[in-house]
């Protein structure tokens, strides 16, 4: 197997801060009145000061994020993706017949195994679209296994790259976040004429984590996750972050910022 890369965040061709950066608190989504904050993970739209300003893009094919009934919606980073382009993104949760009238001939499964062709060494034109399944790594096995439709579908990979997520995981660094895999799986589809196009894929997750690298930067004495890989944090590249969370801790009584669902405590505690 090939050793993963390590890809720069920052070198990503969007800029989120300027726009995230204004949602301070959370609000009501005008479509279900839930309150949230940065967008609604049910509705799947911007909500309050974002609404209009998040990045909108058009994705070359199709992409179905499959969804585990037991994934949480607040702790999902794929809703990302219907966030920034909301024509070609559909999220389904899963269930027997939630794949029925899909062409499975036209239709490509991102999944590793030893019979996945690498998508950026494939004809992307013959594939409509491509399923994404977002949950643990044994839901998604077992999702795999028990869904006729999914074993029918050509299985396509990417590169391997090491994670930048946040959230620890009880597998390797090259299990990705579903919002990196899907960023690097149009990317890698691209080949290497690839300028940028769909950087705004990863617009949430990289102010995420550029945030909580700056939250750590800002206050050293507290250790992050002591199974998260190593030097996760890194302090010297993180001081604008830091800036900008102590900024972010003056104008508040107390720290409780969340991403998704999640208060802050949690998101840096275990993940799935």
């Amino acid at each position: 197997m090939a050793s993963p890369e390590t890809y720069d965040i920052h070198e990503l061709k969007v800029d989120p801060e300027p726009v995230l950066s204004k949602c301070t608190e959370r609000v009501a989504c005008e479509t279900c009145g839930k309150s949230v904050k940065y967008f609604c993970y049910y509705c799947y739209r911007a909500v309050g000061e974002l609404e209009g300003k998040v990045p909108q893009i058009r994705l070359p094919f199709k992409l179905d994020v499959v969804k585990h009934a037991k994934e949480l919606d607040g702790k999902s980073t794929a809703i990302h993706a219907k966030v920034v382009a909301p024509e070609d993104v559909e999220i389904i949760t899963y269930s027997d017949a939630c794949l029925d009238g899909v062409d499975v001939e036209r239709t490509a499964l991102l999944y590793p195994g030893p019979d996945a062709q690498d998508v950026g060494a494939m004809d992307i034109s013959r594939v409509e679209r491509v399923v994404v399944i977002d949950g643990t790594w044994s839901q998604a096995k077992a999702m795999v296994r028990d869904s006729a439709q999914l074993q029918r579908m050509q299985k396509v990979t990417i590169r391997p790259r090491r994670t930048r997520f946040w959230r620890y995981q009880n597998m390797d660094e090259q299990y990705l976040a579903t919002i990196e895999a899907i960023y690097f799986l149009y990317r890698d589809s691209a080949g290497s004429g690839y300028d940028g196009e769909y950087d705004a894929l990863m617009c949430f997750f990289k102010y995420f984590y550029t945030y909580i690298q700056g939250e750590y930067a800002a206050r050293p004495e507290r250790p992050f996750h002591s199974r998260h890989q190593a030097n996760y944090i890194d302090y010297s590249a993180a001081q604008g972050g830091a800036e900008r969370a102590a900024r972010q801790r003056d104008d508040r009584t107390r720290v409780n910022y969340d991403f998704g669902d999640l208060e802050l405590e949690r998101v840096f505690g275990d993940g799935d």
